[in-house]
């Protein structure tokens, strides 16, 4: 049955040839930009139930605590986390419309949302741990005045900042495995496109 197709193909004019060759690089392109958005999404998807935790507990610490540094900084890591989860929506919204669309439309929509997210991953430091660094840091400091705790903050500190360089070093991984792979082939798709 293959070999048949292969004949078809190869006995079918030079103009469907291309047609065909065309379609199926853009199926591919389809699929692996699929598995980007589907990871993207639980990502979110991640994210979202850690803030639904988060944003009920530091706003009950902000609340009940009586330090007020430990306030302020819960305060402060809720609206943290508040942002946070606004910038990933924002990113989020802007999917290509593959149906609607011309293929070269579809690429050009595809290589800017990529473009989004690579930029995104590439500064998650600067939008995501950033914005909740402040906040925790006064809210440890709220217990500083408490001789026993002083262990427990610098080891919640240090513990922090080990998370951050993993989380950096993560999302340059996925940044240097998946979007730039991906965004060269979209690059090559639409010089073919464009020929």
């Amino acid at each position: 049955m293959e070999d048949e197709l292969i004949k078809i193909w190869q006995s079918s004019p030079e103009v469907e040839q291309i047609k065909f060759e065309k379609s199926r690089l853009m199926m591919d392109m389809e699929s692996s930009l699929n598995r980007i958005h589907r990871g993207w999404r639980y990502m979110l998807i991640r994210e979202t139930l850690a803030g639904a935790i988060v944003i009920p507990v530091f706003s009950y610490i902000a609340y009940t605590h009586p330090f007020t540094l430990t306030r302020i900084g819960s305060v402060l890591i809720v609206l943290g986390v508040i942002y946070i989860l606004f910038r990933l929506l924002s990113v989020d919204r802007q999917k290509p419309n593959n149906y609607a669309e011309t293929y070269l439309d579809y690429l050009y929509k595809a290589r800017e949302v990529l473009g989004i997210q690579k930029k995104s991953l590439d500064n998650v430091v600067y939008w995501y741990v950033l914005p909740t660094y402040p906040g925790l840091i006064l809210m440890l400091l709220g217990f500083v005045h408490i001789p026993e705790k002083i262990k427990w903050i610098l080891l919640a500190i240090s513990s922090t900042i080990a998370m951050t360089i993993g989380v950096h070093f993560l999302n340059k991984w996925a940044v240097k495995k998946n979007f730039i792979p991906r965004l060269q082939k979209i690059n090559e798709l639409i010089k073919v496109m464009e020929e």
